[in-house]
């Protein structure tokens, strides 16, 4: 009887559990690397050797999301400044790309995600950002 009572229990929590694991599904688990280069030409970006457009800091990342429902990100890239030059939220749906760059770029770039309309998870603002990740 013992072991049929513990059996029960165990079960009871196993089902309490499972829904509440599924929610804590992070949203920036979609997004992945599609790729990243370095030096390639960026109108963005005019940083120029004598007369010349030197590309050669730049870096460029593009995210993509491989999951099936609409996402909201929000990315930044750090400048080897220590500067973060941050990017407008944008609308993905599933398999879309966003693409992002820093001109003295680091290779270091953060993004944060939620599904559209979601109105629990505050994506950070520009400011957020600058004050989180404070320059060198």
């Amino acid at each position: 009887m013992q072991m049929m009572r513990t059996t029960l229990i165990v079960l009871f929590a196993a089902l309490l559990w499972m829904p509440a694991h599924a929610q804590d599904q992070s949203y920036a688990d979609c997004l992945v690397k599609a790729s990243s280069s370095w030096g390639q030409p960026c109108e963005k970006c005019e940083i120029y050797t004598g007369y010349k457009r030197d590309y050669s800091s730049v870096y460029q990342v593009q995210i993509r999301n491989i999951c099936g429902e609409m996402m909201e990100v929000k990315m930044a890239m750090e400048e080897d400044n220590g500067t973060w030059r941050t990017f407008p939220v944008k609308t993905l749906a599933g398999g879309d790309t966003m693409s992002v760059f820093a001109c003295r770029g680091t290779g270091k770039y953060l993004y944060w995600a939620r599904r559209v309309n979601d109105t629990e998870i505050v994506l950070p603002s520009d400011g957020d950002i600058v004050s989180a990740y404070p320059g060198k």
